[in-house]
């Protein structure tokens, strides 16, 4: 029966109660199906009539004793003496097939309808009263069997909807991983490698700028120029809206996979077209292999995604697995989970690197810098697990803890001859951004009784050009309250002397990079005397950091810095050893 055939018959199936012309139309056009016969010699001949009705319509499989030997059905018929001996094979093969409808007719006399059947309703779908007429037969079969198409139809549609993308028809990530699964089990039994490339392409800027449609469309043609470019001997997948996989065969050369990666780089050269829009892509690919890499699939497609990482900024070139990333990944899930325990059992700690007068030495204030001390003793360098909580919401907490505890420390040394009158606090980009973050400094302000000269916020230059307007005004407000305002690492990141006035900042701080090479490199030195030369124009104090000769400091000196901090004076410190450091320096 073909296809057209198939279709054909369902509508007019669909149509309504057939006539009894339309019923003798169904030996002529059969839908295809398999009947199982479990229908007894004696009784009244059923078994041979049963075959008489169905020969021609259906493929009929009748088993021996042997439930082992009965192939794949689409509907059963079995007839009272046999329901006992095959009860509990048909249920099992209903379980097997569901939830998709798996029809049981029963045939059974007047005598046997007598007995009840209610507690194996579960088991039969249909019966048939013997002796069996053909005109009724061949119309419950009909029925049943139109209703096992169906649902086998429904059934093939939703396995697609499950394993393939939505908007590109491509494999999604779960077909993927199966197939990969599969691959690597060839691969192994063939002692061949094989290599996976997952694909990126940033596609945000579509979504914000043309929405959820101009998406799809940007997703089905870089889907089909994929497809353009490889060929048929890979298999292509969409993972997520900006990342696609790519299975090769096992034992594709390394020249292949180069020759590919290139190619797909070279997509970032033809603009897409989407409405009257000419949109520049810029893949990134990310390469691993299976047995060198991972193991298994979840292994060497992790790896290939953490390749990607190494592309970012580099040369239009396909990224190779490293067993460094994997570990450097790691680490960095294991840093940000032990930074939650951190925060909740307290193994943080302040520290205090002094600031002094340049000239006079006087110590003008003190920079909080935050410590991790871990259960067994061992501090944290901060270089490992500050940029993880700067990655995360992390940064925000303890941005939070360092300004409440530095504010709480600030309060219990009032009165002491030796205490700083002004304590630096660094603030991320993150917390600055936070709504109420301004009025959380006031409100700390006013509930330790500090004055506002007696706090200064240290943020980046990258913190300010990312703030909004309304932040902006927020620290307006506290700098004119009297708190000072710091930018650090000024000059790193952005031509940042052109806008130097219009921050609304008190002092600036000359970053440690421009310092350690000064006398031997001329455009550091130039920069330095710029900031400085412009800080003293807007009546800004300058502070150099990083302090660790002599000399650095006569320089600096000489142009004009006004306050300084570095180990050439002090290094981090505890509350106790600052202190101590204090008053021996007060002394001396």
């Amino acid at each position: 029966m073909t296809t057209s055939q198939k279709v054909a018959y369902l509508q007019w199936r669909g149509g309504g109660r057939p006539t009894p012309e339309a019923s003798e139309r169904i030996d002529a056009e059969p839908p295809n199906g398999r009947v199982l016969l479990l229908v007894g010699s004696g009784g009244r001949g059923n078994r041979d009539r049963l075959r008489e009705y169905l020969n021609g319509a259906y493929e009929l499989i009748e088993p021996d004793e042997r439930a082992g030997s009965v192939q794949a059905f689409d509907l059963a018929i079995v007839d009272v003496p046999n329901f006992q001996r095959w009860q509990d094979w048909l249920m099992d093969a209903k379980v097997r097939d569901e939830p998709t409808f798996l029809p049981v007719i029963l045939i059974l006399s007047h005598a046997e309808m007598r007995h009840r059947l209610r507690h194996h309703w579960h088991i039969i779908d249909e019966f048939i009263v013997a002796p069996v007429d053909k005109s009724e037969f061949a119309e419950r079969i009909a029925m049943l069997m139109r209703t096992r198409q169906l649902a086998l139809s429904q059934r093939s549609h939703l396995m697609y909807l499950v394993t393939h993308d939505r908007v590109t028809g491509l494999p999604n990530k779960s077909l993927f991983m199966e197939r990969l699964t599969h691959t690597i089990h060839d691969a192994s039994v063939l002692g061949s490698d094989l290599q996976v490339m997952v694909v990126q392409v940033p596609l945000s800027r579509i979504m914000q700028s043309m929405g959820h449609q101009g998406l799809d469309r940007a997703a089905i043609m870089l889907s089909k120029r994929l497809q353009t470019l490889l060929g048929d001997e890979v298999t292509l997948a969409r993972l997520t809206t900006e990342e696609w996989a790519v299975l090769y065969r096992p034992g594709t050369s390394m020249s292949r996979l180069c020759e590919a990666g290139r190619a797909i780089m070279g997509i970032a050269e033809r603009p897409m077209t989407i409405g009257e829009e000419n949109i520049v892509v810029s893949p990134r690919t990310g390469i691993a292999g299976y047995p060198g890499d991972a193991a298994d699939a979840f292994g060497v497609l992790n790896c290939a995604i953490s390749a990607l990482s190494k592309a970012q900024g580099l040369p239009q070139a396909p990224m190779f697995y490293s067993r460094d990333v994997q570990h450097q990944a790691l680490r960095y899930i294991r840093t940000e989970a032990r930074l939650y325990e951190a925060l909740d059992q307290a193994q943080f700690e302040l520290w205090f690197q002094p600031q002094l007068r340049l000239g006079s030495l006087e110590v003008t204030g003190v920079e909080a810098l935050i410590r991790w001390r871990l259960p067994g003793g061992e501090l944290v360098p901060p270089g490992e697990f500050l940029p993880v909580a700067e990655s995360s919401e992390l940064i925000i907490d303890i941005d939070r803890w360092v300004l409440n505890k530095a504010c709480a420390m600030m309060a219990s040394w009032r009165g002491h001859p030796d205490a700083p009158a002004r304590v630096a606090i660094n603030v991320s980009s993150p917390s600055l951004m936070r709504p109420g973050f301004i009025e959380e400094v006031f409100d700390l302000l006013e509930r330790y009784e500090l004055p506002p000269p007696s706090i200064e916020l240290e943020l980046t230059e990258s913190s300010f050009l990312d703030s909004s307007a309304p932040c902006l005004d927020a620290l307006t407000r506290l700098r004119d309250y009297g708190a000072s305002i710091a930018v650090d690492d000024f000059g790193t990141g952005y031509s940042s002397l052109s806008y130097l006035h219009r921050l609304p900042i008190t002092t600036v701080k000359i970053d440690k990079s421009f310092i350690d090479d000064i006398h031997q490199n001329s455009t550091n030195e130039a920069i330095t005397q710029a900031v400085v030369w412009l800080s003293q124009h807007f009546t800004l104090e300058t502070i150099a950091e990083g302090i660790e000769t002599s000399e650095q400091a006569a320089y600096l000196a000489s142009i004009g810095v006004d306050t300084v901090q570095g180990f050439l004076y002090a290094r981090p410190m505890a509350e106790e050893q600052l202190f101590a450091w204090l008053h021996t320096h007060k002394s001396g």
